[in-house]
């Protein structure tokens, strides 16, 4: 083609797509959606960081408490060591990252701190804040929600009709007959909407970047390939049923359908299903096993406790052990870590069950492209199960760290002067593993090329090219 005759090619190609954009925002409801869509982002960015900023500022308050009430410990117990140690508490928390104000995941019913004493630790490991269950139920408002739940809805409203409303009206006959490349208007529609999309979600995290004051690194990437890879899921699901070549009704009833069973139905069922295949009674029993082992102790005769506890920390064995005394806390601490030995096969249990939920989530989540994005915009944001699972483990062995540390100024019945108590303060939780999102990516990129392929196929065989 000449120079001149491409040089006229490309302006009329302009000139369609400048038209396109031209129909698009002419429609109110095109905007009506770029606003609702703008509103609530704001809106999501807003109540996500509020929440993540109550959390903090009870970490920073904790932090404060613990040194003020480690203090008043000593001034009340510090003449007896053991006692001191019964009341006074440490605390670990698990301190949100940044993208935690972004995806808030399952830190709105999992303990973000943890307070223990150095008593048995299976009694307090479950310990929470009371709330609102009417709350829990509602859950709470973040971007992430607005992505994943609120953007397909708008993307439906811009989509479903993009071919059948110009056949219902009689102008498609016209469109068709004036051009070979019909199928080339629906594509063009269809980049229109999804730039626009594409757009206002750039918006949101340039916003998102600045207000919550998120790094532009390896996890921003990660968030954002997820993110538009899960949007062009939507569209490539709405090209599909458009390629049906089906009323304006019928699109809008099965994509309506389609997103209330993959973003409500299958999520609730998936999370009972789980219930009821893997239910947690152990939960209970840990407690009670924990508390029964410490407490039967008291009417048994010392040696009960104290050769066990010898064979777990035969450490300790150097420390002499005052037999002759009715009381003393090397006896009553030797009990309280009986009572966690006792329950460490229901604690086992427990954390197998919640293993086995996990890797079965993570597993049918393959087959769900919603349920794959927000596992994996929960992961990057640290706000998921298995980060939890991984605090509680570290929460094990802070304590445990503890009481190996303090276990040999009580046993000897030294002063508390001797220790240094006071220099421990609320410790932070900080993940070590690296991060990944690859499965989820592959997954949604799988079900959006298979989507447009079978569009593809669909608009071929009825000669819509």
């Amino acid at each position: 083609m000449p120079a001149d005759g491409l040089k006229r090619y490309r302006n009329m190609k302009q000139s369609i797509y400048h038209l396109e954009f031209k129909l698009f925002f002419r429609n109110r409801s095109s905007w009506i959606g770029i606003f609702v869509l703008l509103i609530t982002g704001f809106a999501g960015l807003y109540f996500g960081k509020t929440f993540i900023a109550r959390q903090q500022a009870v970490i920073e308050k904790a932090a404060v408490l613990q040194k003020k009430n480690t203090l008043n410990n000593i001034d009340h117990f510090g003449k007896d060591i053991g006692l001191l140690f019964y009341h006074n508490k440490f605390s670990l928390a698990n301190s949100p990252n940044q993208w935690a104000a972004f995806a808030n995941g399952q830190r709105d019913v999992n303990p973000y701190l943890i307070s223990v004493t150095m008593l048995g630790l299976e009694g307090q490991l479950y310990d929470t804040d009371i709330n609102n269950p009417v709350s829990l139920l509602m859950g709470n408002m973040d971007l992430s929600f607005v992505f994943i739940f609120l953007f397909p809805l708008v993307i439906i409203a811009f989509t479903y009709n993009l071919l059948s409303e110009q056949q219902e009206s009689g102008v498609w006959s016209l469109l068709k007959a004036q051009t070979e490349k019909s199928f080339a208007i629906v594509r063009r529609k269809f980049l229109i909407r999804l730039l626009v999309i594409v757009t206002v979600t750039i918006v949101l995290f340039i916003v998102a970047k600045l207000y919550l004051a998120l790094p532009v690194d390896f996890t921003f990437l990660s968030v954002f390939t997820l993110t538009i890879l899960y949007l062009s899921f939507w569209f490539a699901l709405s090209f599909f049923f458009i390629s049906l070549n089906k009323s304006s009704n019928f699109n809008a009833s099965a994509l309506i359908a389609v997103w209330v069973l993959i973003c409500v139905v299958i999520p609730a069922s998936l999370n009972l299903f789980l219930s009821r295949k893997y239910p947690i009674p152990e939960a209970l029993q840990n407690v009670i096993n924990q508390r029964e082992g410490y407490h039967e102790k008291w009417d048994m005769a010392k040696e009960v406790t104290m050769k066990p506890f010898f064979e777990h920390y035969p450490q300790l064995k150097k420390y002499p052990f005052p037999q002759e005394k009715t009381f003393s806390w090397f006896w009553y601490y030797a009990m309280q870590q009986m009572g966690d030995d006792q329950a460490l096969e229901s604690r086992m249990a427990i954390k197998h069950k919640l293993e086995s939920r996990q890797d079965f989530t993570h597993l049918i989540a393959l087959l769900f492209p919603t349920i794959q994005t927000q596992l994996g915009i929960n992961k990057l944001a640290g706000s998921d199960l298995d980060n939890h699972l991984g605090f509680q483990e570290a929460v094990r062995k802070y304590h445990e760290q503890i009481r190996l540390h303090f276990y040999p100024a009580i046993f000897q019945e030294q002063g508390v002067s001797t220790t240094d108590i006071q220099n421990y303060k609320l410790e932070k939780y900080v993940p070590q593993q690296a991060i990944s999102v690859r499965v989820n990516l592959l997954s949604i990129f799988v079900f959006t090329t298979i989507l447009l392929g079978v569009s593809i196929l669909n608009f071929r065989k009825v000669n819509r090219f």
